[in-house]
């Protein structure tokens, strides 16, 4: 019974990304922008629907070079948009929330930024409590707007291909 209800909803989905496959970009590029995102971040579970959008994209024909690019396009999206928060609010980003309500968040995003600057806006990316705040944090930190831009940049190809390819991989294999 649970077999037939598995069946039941994986050809339901199938359906309805085979039919609505042109969306799936935007969709990636909105998922991958949440996570990117401060306050989005916290709500959104982007990371593990990237997963599941690959193999399900793989399987109704998507190209995962495409959707590769909407998801980093996205994450780089809101990086920038986070950072520039960062920038504008300077010293007062320590009171916004949720750095307001947890300000242990703000610090360890900003002893995290301290210490590893350029790799740190890479690697923040792959820490899940990190991933939202380094921006911010590097923008209220004055981080020179190239530097974040490159690292943000790869960041973001790296994250997004790294969480939709074994949905890809794993449906190639299974062909």
């Amino acid at each position: 019974m649970i077999s037939d209800s598995i069946q039941w909803i994986s050809a339901e989905v199938m359906a309805f990304v085979t039919a609505n496959l042109a969306f799936i970009g935007p969709i990636v590029f909105a998922l991958g922008f949440a996570e990117s995102i401060v306050f989005l971040s916290l709500l959104v579970p982007s990371t593990i629907l990237f997963l599941g959008i690959g193999g399900f994209h793989h399987a109704a024909g998507g190209s995962f070079w495409d959707v590769w690019l909407w998801g980093a396009a996205g994450a780089f999206a809101g990086d920038v948009l986070s950072y520039a928060a960062g920038r504008y609010f300077k010293e007062d980003i320590a009171g916004v929330w949720p750095f307001s309500a947890k300000p242990e968040w703000y610090v360890l995003a900003r002893n995290f930024e301290k210490k590893w600057g350029f790799l740190g806006i890479i690697g923040s990316k792959f820490l899940g409590m990190l991933r939202p705040f380094v921006p911010v944090v590097a923008g209220a930190m004055h981080m020179p707007w190239p530097v974040f831009l490159v690292a943000s940049a790869i960041s973001a190809l790296l994250w997004s291909g790294t969480f939709l390819a074994p949905g890809y991989g794993i449906g190639w294999l299974m062909k």
